[in-house]
């Protein structure tokens, strides 16, 4: 719903005979008389079909800056008129497309009608074609296609929608055979056998003359449909009275409530800047410290790196130094213990312990007590040996294990 619906707006329609004041709020309209209320309305006359030519466009939205040359070009093509005219129109921006409503009343009859009004009422805010109304209040009775006829006075008048939009108008005579005129319409129309036409209040005879089938629905309540077309943007407004000289009221508690609403959203607007900065700030703060923390992070990883690889280094030198201290020591003792007529051929110290010990002796199994006294080895066995040569030596095998 929109929201200005809930705000009570004050109307008074003048039309021939009749001057209504009411009241429209929540979309319920409340009739009062001519004291009652201390609201000042803004009032509106009605034209009767008779004294206007009421006419569609549908232009490209282009033309819009240029529209009102446009639209007078228009209506002075369709209807010519050698005497003075009052032109009007109002229109509707859709799809890329303006659908126009344009009205037409001569120079005369229209300085007659603001001299009547005149008598009633020092204050206007518009001049109405009715069929403007009537094709309101067809479009909120929920009619988007078709014709839509209606009675007034002694004319007939008749309005062909087409998309919920009004495309061609009908007025004709009801002592001139209006069923033939009718017909005649629809044909100019191309409109088929099919086509829904709907009667408006009291039609009876013209139903019964008509061959096409026909519904009826209930007489146009232009008070009604006065409000709805003020407020509406289905359809376009077509007010023959001049902009400047339009007077609608509205009331100061409006324009008090319009500005607190306007301060409240403004005073929200710069709380929730003055939130959203903080919390901008907080979060430049938090990427920042998150940056600097990264960068610490990525340091220490890379000294952190530097340092296992450092270590690595030294415990491979370590193990490389011990290693070789190792094999040196071991070869220090053998050549301490092993007596003079004994020699090596290979020495293998395998990482386990185990020493291999190949070579030649006159007195091997000296040899093997020697290293099975030394501190240094332990569990000294020969391994395999080979007959005594004519030099005097053999050849052996000897295997044990190293004590560090």
């Amino acid at each position: 719903m929109d929201i200005l619906n809930l705000v009570p707006k004050a109307f008074r329609l003048i039309q021939d005979e009749t001057d209504q004041r009411f009241v429209v709020k929540r979309g319920t309209l409340t009739f009062h008389g001519e004291d009652e209320g201390d609201a000042r309305p803004d009032t509106y006359v009605t034209v009767a079909t008779g004294d206007v030519v009421l006419m569609s466009l549908v232009l490209p939205a282009q033309v819009e800056d240029n529209l009102s040359d446009m639209v007078r070009s228009f209506v002075m093509e369709r209807e010519p008129v050698a005497e003075g005219t009052q032109v009007d129109f109002g229109y509707i921006k859709e799809k890329g497309r303006l659908k126009i409503l344009a009205s037409i009343i001569r120079e005369d009859r229209y300085n007659q009608i603001r001299e009547a009004v005149a008598e009633k009422t020092s204050e206007l805010s518009g001049i109405v074609p009715r069929q403007n109304l009537y094709v309101m209040h067809a479009l909120s009775s929920g009619i988007k296609e078709g014709l839509c006829l209606f009675r007034e006075d002694d004319l007939i008048v008749g309005v062909y929608l087409k998309d919920a939009f009004p495309v061609a108008f009908l007025k004709t005579r009801q002592d001139r055979n209006p069923a033939v005129a009718i017909q005649r319409f629809l044909s100019a129309q191309r409109s088929d056998e099919r086509v829904p036409v709907r009667l408006f209040g009291d039609l009876d005879e013209l139903a019964e003359a008509l061959p096409v089938q026909t519904t009826t629905a209930p007489a146009a309540d232009l008070p009604e449909a006065l409000s709805r077309l003020t407020s509406s943007r289905q359809m376009p407004m077509v007010n023959l009275l001049p902009v400047r000289e339009r007077k609608v009221h509205r009331k100061l508690w409006r324009y008090i409530a319009g500005a607190v609403v306007i301060l409240v959203l403004l005073g929200h607007g710069v709380l929730e800047v003055r939130d959203y900065l903080a919390l901008r700030s907080e979060v430049n703060s938090l990427e920042e410290t998150y940056d600097g923390k990264r960068e610490e992070a990525m340091a220490l990883r890379k000294k952190m790196d530097e340092r296992d690889e450092l270590r690595d280094k030294a415990q491979f030198y370590n193990r490389v130094t011990k290693q070789k201290t190792r094999i040196m020591n071991v070869l220090d003792e053998l050549s301490r213990i092993s007596p003079s007529d004994s020699y090596a051929t290979s020495i293998t110290i395998r990482s386990s312990g185990q020493l291999d010990f190949n070579g030649k002796s006159k007195d091997m199994f000296q040899l093997i007590r020697n290293l099975n006294e030394s501190k240094m080895f332990s569990e000294v066995e020969k391994q395999g040996s080979s007959k005594q040569g004519s030099d005097g030596y053999t050849a052996f095998l000897v295997r044990g294990k190293i004590h560090d």
